[in-house]
């Protein structure tokens, strides 16, 4: 195996540890569940003894309702906020009859003398980017019995593509999973032989559907289960499965059933042949929301959990993406030449020990880290031109907490599953509310709390009012006093609060 396979166990645990934080959104499906029900929805029960064994019992909202439609052969057009267990609510089915599938394969071949045959790639999962293919296959091993981790295989970008096609044909892996160019080209070689595999995953579709993409991506979904025995069982997975996007997917996964989840209601129907804007997929219950409540942020506070917005749901617009149902979201005024100082000011003033902040252009990342180690900050930048070592060591250092914040731009956006992300900063701001919702999802995972800020300047506040339209999510003008940050119109800022000292 590939030497990420190592750090499987470690690393893979950060969505499932983050589950047993989580129980409660299963709640929203019908009560509490019991540590039978993963086997009630027919995950195999050697899965089942690898999560039990990192204490994972109950399955969220998602899970519940993708598994035993995955289980059924069904394909699936599944739209959930990140972090509320999707990686799962996939891998389990997919592993599940894949370890099935391969039995049955090997004991008719072994009645026929060829068992030596036997090893059928079962399953591609395809992935926008290196960082999320790798939690991806990171979460597949860690639920897989130790001396089956080699049934997951990585094949992405950046790693070296003769020890992928190696491993490839040593292991003869069940499932694959990669990025659009390192599996086209390993397909174009002949080291993917996917003609009979009958199982593809597309997570992140809307990002796939990109240009640069596109002639990768025929390549994959015109070889894959091309010569499979029935039709190819199609799983596609977004925070943002709007109609345009499901349109566009019509040649990949015709009329796939639709499943959409928030905290609130759920809705799953089969999609119509040709999507219309109408159709709205439901979310949280609707209401009046005022932002952020009475939240101060002073420093050592913890949030409240006053959480009443609509992000997860759709607040009565179609095709609005989904977020993390416990995220506060505000936007602060910022004068250009102090933006970077307004940064690091709000980063104190919300006690934030993990902040990403985002940025549109990679060229300008190491100015800020510049400008933030300057002023005592510990920080790094994570950009698309390190390489994989890099990336993976500026990750961990950063989950381990060596710095309060990782600077990133939207490259890094897709893909980052950091449990202890406490908050999410537009320093610049993103270039509509898909990018928002998705940067946004990066804080607020497995049910925790979360703080997403964007800085604003005076020709830009006028965007704030498109993207909460868009968003169906109150995002409230801030402002920062002594140490707080709140909206505007918290009771806060009275006569005997903090009024006229600005911070230096």
């Amino acid at each position: 195996m590939p030497d990420e396979g190592s750090v499987a166990t470690l690393e893979a645990t950060d969505e499932v540890a983050e589950r047993q934080q989580t129980n409660s959104l299963a709640s929203t499906s019908g009560g509490r569940a019991s540590g039978q029900d993963f086997i009630a929805l027919g995950v195999d029960d050697r899965l089942t003894m690898r999560l039990k064994e990192m204490g994972v019992t109950e399955p969220t909202e998602v899970q519940r309702e993708a598994i035993p439609r995955a289980m059924a052969g069904s394909s699936l057009a599944i739209q959930c906020y990140t972090g509320s267990g999707k990686t799962l609510a996939y891998m389990l089915p997919v592993l599940s009859l894949a370890l099935r599938k391969a039995e049955a394969e090997f004991e008719q071949l072994a009645n026929m003398g060829k068992a030596y045959t036997a090893g059928t790639l079962q399953a591609v999962v395809v992935a926008p980017s290196r960082e999320l293919a790798m939690q991806i296959v990171r979460v597949g091993q860690a639920i897989l019995p130790n001396e089956a981790r080699g049934c997951v295989q990585q094949a992405i970008g950046g790693a070296n593509p003769k020890r992928q096609a190696e491993a490839i044909k040593a292991n003869k892996p069940l499932v694959i999973v990669g990025t659009p160019g390192r599996l086209a080209e390993l397909s174009r070689d002949g080291t993917l032989q996917s003609h009979h595999t009958n199982m593809l995953v597309l997570d992140e579709v809307d990002q796939l559907l990109a240009v640069q993409f596109r002639e990768d991506m025929v390549r994959i979904v015109e070889q894959v289960g091309r010569k499979a025995r029935g039709p190819r069982q199609t799983l596609l997975v977004s925070a943002t499965l709007n109609d345009k996007v499901l349109q566009q997917c019509q040649r990949w996964c015709p009329n796939p059933e639709r499943l959409f989840t928030s905290i609130g209601p759920k809705i799953h129907q089969p999609a119509p042949a040709a999507p219309s804007e109408s159709s709205a997929p439901g979310g949280a219950p609707a209401g009046h929301f005022r932002g952020w409540d009475d939240l101060k942020f002073a420093g050592g506070d913890v949030l409240n959990p006053a959480t009443r917005s609509s992000a997860g749901g759709f607040a009565g617009t179609s095709n609005a993406p989904m977020m993390p149902p416990t995220l506060e979201h505000g936007w602060l005024p910022v004068d250009r030449r102090h933006r970077v100082d307004t940064l690091r000011r709000v980063i104190h003033s919300l006690n934030s020990q993990r902040a990403l902040v985002f940025m549109n252009f990679g060229q300008r990342l190491k100015d800020t880290v510049f400008k933030l180690t300057a002023n005592g900050m510990t920080c790094a930048a994570l950009s698309g031109d390190m390489d994989k070592a890099q990336r993976q060591n500026t990750l961990r250092r950063f989950q381990q907490g060596d710095f309060r914040a990782l600077v990133v731009s939207d490259v890094a956006a897709r893909g980052l599953d950091i449990a202890e992300c406490d908050a999410v900063i537009n320093l610049e701001l993103p270039s509509d509310a898909s990018h928002y919702a998705h940067r946004a999802g990066r804080t607020g995972r497995a049910g925790r709390k979360g703080v997403v800020v964007t800085l604003v300047e005076k020709p830009e506040e006028f965007v704030l009012g498109k993207l909460s339209r868009g968003l169906g999510v109150a995002i409230p003008e801030l402002k920062m006093r002594e140490g707080m940050v709140a909206p505007v119109d918290s009771p806060e800022w009275t006569d005997s609060g903090p009024e006229a000292t600005e911070e230096g």
